[in-house]
């Protein structure tokens, strides 16, 4: 029986520092049967050439990596949606490249995938530093069914919504309509990591399988900018409109509203209008916790006050 071909999709922009261990470690995979789709966002440096010269160290390799190149610098949600409209594999992986993966990353995940037919696997992390000594603490994925493990998700900042370390069943993409937007470039996770699990069936090993850098100054984490906050109230309307359309039974309706607080939270402490928010949703939150905590977050009442209420009432969903 012939292995899955797995496609490995990797947005470029701005890693000339970081791009040759990224693409090495991608290059090195014990597994055969890959794909790797680099997504060339108009890069300003000489990240391309480097990725050219890499691949020279890895001529079985070579058959199997494409560089397309954007029109123009489109963002890292639109690289991504790109990759995954050139992409064949039965599965795929995202990876940011400043990231690494470690070497049998791709044969443990397949092999997960394959032993319990789940539609995503994920995998264990840890994160790492140009100073980096291998001593970062390993950061385990969740050990909780897939619903209530969803729903903590939707409650944001519980459980990890990272693209990055799981292996995903393309058809997870194609078959429910589930497409990376242009212009969702911060929050880009949780825009589209919960909407995949809606649908999906799930597996875990707690084998690390990739590498986080927390070193890069010029990611999109790095920084706050006005487009950044447009971003992530994009993300979060887009989850907020597609459970309400698909989660047919209400299954993770009561999670899904308190979740929402966090746009809010995030627009009190930056002083952006809620207004915009309420617009972006389409239709208000409901329940009565979440009602009550964007009130509060909304008003003149001392954010740490608020807050307090919010933490509080929010235990009840776990």
């Amino acid at each position: 029986m012939s292995s899955p071909k797995v496609s490995i999709l990797i947005p470029v922009y701005g890693v000339e520092k970081y791009i040759a261990r990224c693409a090495r470690s991608l290059f090195a995979q014990t597994y055969a049967n890959i794909e790797y789709i680099f997504v060339d966002d108009c890069s300003p440096d000489n990240s391309i050439g480097l990725l050219y010269s890499i691949i020279e160290e890895f001529p079985m390799r070579r058959e199997q990596m494409r560089v397309v190149r954007q029109d123009r610098n489109r963002g890292l949600g639109a690289a991504r949606r790109r990759a995954m409209e050139e992409c064949v594999g039965e599965y795929v992986m995202h990876v940011d490249s400043d990231d690494c993966v470690t070497e049998n990353a791709v044969a443990k995940l397949v092999s997960a995938a394959l032993a319990t037919g789940a539609d995503i696997v994920d995998g264990a992390y840890r994160e790492f530093s140009s100073n980096d000594k291998g001593d970062a603490p390993v950061v385990y994925p969740s050990h909780l069914p897939k619903e209530r493990m969803l729903k903590r998700m939707l409650l944001q900042n519980i459980v990890g919504n990272n693209i990055w370390a799981r292996l995903y069943k393309r058809t997870l993409y194609t078959d429910n309509g589930i497409t990376q937007d242009e212009g969702i470039d911060y929050g880009e996770d949780f825009g589209i990591v919960p909407r995949l699990m809606l649908f999906a069936s799930r597996a875990y090993i707690d084998d690390v399988v990739y590498l986080y850098r927390n070193d890069n100054s010029s990611s999109y984490t790095s920084r706050r900018t006005p487009k950044q906050d447009r971003s992530l109230i994009m993300a979060n309307a887009t989850v907020y409109k597609f459970f309400i359309a698909n989660d047919r039974q209400g299954t993770y309706t009561k999670h899904l509203n308190m979740g929402m607080i966090a746009i809010y939270r995030y627009a009190r402490q930056n002083n952006l209008p809620q207004h915009e928010i309420d617009s972006a949703l389409g239709s208000p939150i409901t329940g009565f916790a979440p009602r009550l905590c964007r009130m509060l977050l909304g008003s003149c009442v001392p954010y740490r006050v608020s807050d307090i209420i919010y933490r509080m009432l929010r235990r009840m969903y776990l």
